[in-house]
């Protein structure tokens, strides 16, 4: 591959370079100084050779190899050496590009206070007929023109780069110290506007430098400030290209895509049940659209038509034939699809996918592509049950067991929710789940749920099965056939458990187990801060107040309810099922001796301790040092032993609340108070 011979001195030549090393071209890029290339990116296939050349060695460079063609992005105000680089180029016989700036502003600035000048030498003239303190932004090359003149040598302060060689010529001239400005433009207004203020300037002296040399900046800035701005025309008026010109040229040149920008479209479909009815108007469009087409391949083959079609839905698969087809081809827009069954944003693939194309999406900015990523919802699959079947959905649970392994855990989750609501849709895996689910449902006391299943909506095969679960255990799950479906189930007596705000009434109660009364329960569950997904020991469990209440928060809260009294653990068990808590484990176990068989607490409530008190707190430390504990003590022995072993333990905690609880009874006509005993609960943290 020939390469493209670069003079860049500019900004617009670093950019140029870039967009030749982002469309897989090489180039060698040629700058003045060390400075120059210090500012030049490292990029691929880009080779910088630094150092001023003259139009001898210009000749003997463009001869040493074939080069495409030479690029001239020197300074507008280098007349020199882009005169040396054109002629080396007729010499040799290279094909020779000037990139020209745009920097003819002054249909802009025409205002009064606002100069213009050819060449520096006049300029350097009119300034001996000003006032005041002036601001060079011209560069140091020019400024021996001006430091020559002794009334203008200590009014000057120089805007230079921040090069070794633009800071010795400026003290080769005698400036130094808050004379010298040594900064990398261009520079925002305001940043104009304050090194004006700074340094009391009355005279700003500019090259007409356009919009990539910050012109227009300066010219603002000085008119804000209300002082005189000097500029130096534009020697550069009658040849060259634009930015985009040059590009367009490089590309007729090598055949690459230099400076063109790729637009990727990537569209995510909802394609509901899988027909064209279920399919929205945006989503036909876009498919129609579109030019490569992802999905699974039941999704393809019933939209794909005559586009060319991938059979692919997860993101590694998608990502990679994405990344061959931005590489491979030359359209400027390319857009695609990727088709999901039902809605994007239900238990989709799409999930997993988005976040892998943003990152795609990102990588493919860096590589000169603008990607565009949008969902298209669809129809989904419980919507489409709950709208043939003429029940509303608003109010209803919906759990996916799709691709999810059927162990006790999962079968758990399904009974604790169909337990507690009145409507729950199950996503499942395959048909023959309606009768796996019937059956641990029946088992489970719940045989008189309703359970219907769609199989192949939006088909004309679209089949509708019907159940009871207790029915469902007399068949096998040979009588159903293939197909896709999505069942709901309806409890007719859904169990109403209020959450947490459970009366001591409610539970059942054994005469010689204790049990947590109401008031104390709710400070100490609030105290607790139980969150989803928390890991909850209740040891010393008794009735199963605690833990029966703490599962109610939430169905992702497991509890370990842990006693070795065989009473308080019939007391819990029997509390467990009347509330369909599936999220209580009830051990037989005395505490701490089972905690290395227990996965790490988040929490812990201690309501009995069998006078190993002291254990047990270390224990659920060892486990987990950000443990949120609370205990509980009715005498003064318990309490003092709380403390103790919180005063051994090194950088923790402890909070004591006293509560006293008051009931109204009724004696006579008359109502008392009447107290029940104080209860101290203790608020634990450890570090």
């Amino acid at each position: 591959m020939s390469r493209i011979l670069l003079f860049a001195g500019t900004s617009e030549g670093r950019k140029l370079a870039e967009k030749i090393a982002l469309a897989g071209q090489r180039a060698l890029v040629c700058v003045a100084t060390e400075y120059g290339t210090q500012m030049m990116p490292d990029l691929d296939g880009i080779e910088v050779h630094q150092g001023r050349l003259t139009e001898s060695q210009m000749e003997s460079l463009m001869e040493s190899e074939d080069f495409v063609c030479v690029v001239d992005a020197t300074h507008p105000y280098a007349i020199v050496v882009s005169e040396n680089i054109k002629a080396a180029a007729e010499a040799t016989l290279v094909t020779y590009i000037r990139l020209k700036r745009n920097t003819d502003y002054r249909a802009d600035i025409n205002k009064p206070g606002v100069h213009y000048f050819d060449d520096n030498e006049s300029c350097a003239t009119a300034l001996e007929g000003t006032r005041g303190n002036i601001l060079l932004t011209t560069g140091s090359k020019e400024l021996a023109v001006y430091m020559k003149r002794g009334s203008l040598k200590d009014r000057v302060t120089a805007r230079v780069l921040p090069g070794t060689e633009s800071l010795r010529i400026c003290e080769s001239l005698g400036l130094s110290g808050r004379d010298i400005i040594a900064m990398q433009g261009p520079f925002s207004k305001e940043m104009n506007l304050a090194q004006i203020r700074d340094y009391k300037i009355t005279v700003l002296v500019t090259k007409m430098t356009g919009h990539a040399g910050g012109f227009f900046e300066k010219a603002l800035a000085v008119d804000e400030a209300g002082i005189s701005l000097f500029v130096i025309g534009n020697p550069d008026y009658t040849e060259g290209m634009s930015f985009e010109e040059v590009c367009s040229r490089l590309s007729q040149l090598t055949g690459a895509r230099i400076g063109r920008d790729r637009q990727f479209e990537v569209a995510v479909i909802g394609c509901g049940m899988g027909s064209e009815g279920y399919l929205t108007n945006d989503a036909r469009i876009a498919i129609d659209d579109a030019q490569y087409i992802f999905g699974s391949k039941r999704m393809v083959d019933i939209f794909g038509g005559e586009k060319q079609s991938f059979p692919f839905y997860k993101p590694a698969d998608i990502i990679q034939y994405l990344d061959r087809l931005s590489s491979s081809l030359a359209d400027d827009t390319i857009k695609t699809v990727v088709l999901y069954s039902g809605d994007t944003g239900f238990y989709s693939g799409a999930a997993a996918l988005m976040p892998a194309l943003y990152d795609w999406k990102n990588e493919q900015k860096d590589r000169g592509t603008t990607v565009y990523i949008r969902q298209i919802s669809g129809v989904s699959s419980v919507s489409s049950l709950a709208s043939l079947l003429n029940i509303p959905y608003e109010d209803s649970s919906v759990l996916s067991m799709h691709g999810v392994e059927q162990d006790d855990e999962s079968d758990m989750t399904v009974v604790t929710t169909v337990r507690n609501s009145e409507r729950t849709f199950l996503l499942i895996s395959k048909p023959s789940d309606l009768i796996h689910y019937g059956k641990v449902l029946n088992e489970a006391g719940l045989g008189k749920v309703q359970l219907v299943m769609a199989l192949d909506m939006g088909s004309p095969d679209c089949r509708i099965f019907s159940m009871t679960a207790e029915e469902s255990s007399e068949r096998s799950e040979e009588d159903i056939p293939e197909g896709l479906g999505t069942v709901y189930i309806h409890n007719h007596d859904p169990l109403d458990t209020a959450g947490f705000a459970l009366r001591d009434s409610d539970f059942i109660r054994h005469e010689t187990v204790p049990m947590t009364k109401e008031e104390i329960r709710y400070v100490i569950l609030g105290k607790l801060g139980l969150h989803k997904g928390d890991i909850f020991y209740d040891i010393g469990c008794g009735t199963g107040s605690i833990s029966v209440a703490a599962a109610g928060i939430s169905d992702t809260i497991h509890v370990y309810a842990i006693d070795d009294d065989e009473e308080a653990l019939a007391a819990t068990k029997e509390n467990k099922k009347k509330y369909g808590r599936d999220n209580i484990t009830v051990l037989n176990a005395t505490a701490p001796d089972n905690f290395d068989l227990l996965p790490k607490p988040d929490a812990a409530f201690i309501g009995g301790s069998n006078g190993r008190m002291r254990e047990i707190i270390r224990g659920i430390r060892e486990k987990n040092r950000e443990v949120r504990a609370v205990a509980s003590a009715v005498s003064l022995e318990t309490l003092n032993e709380i403390m103790e072993v919180m005063r051994e333990i090194p950088n923790s905690s402890v909070d004591i609340i006293q509560l006293t609880i008051g009931k109204t009874v009724t004696v006579e006509k008359y109502h008392m108070v009447k107290a029940l005993n104080p209860v101290f609960i203790a608020c634990m943290s450890f570090e």
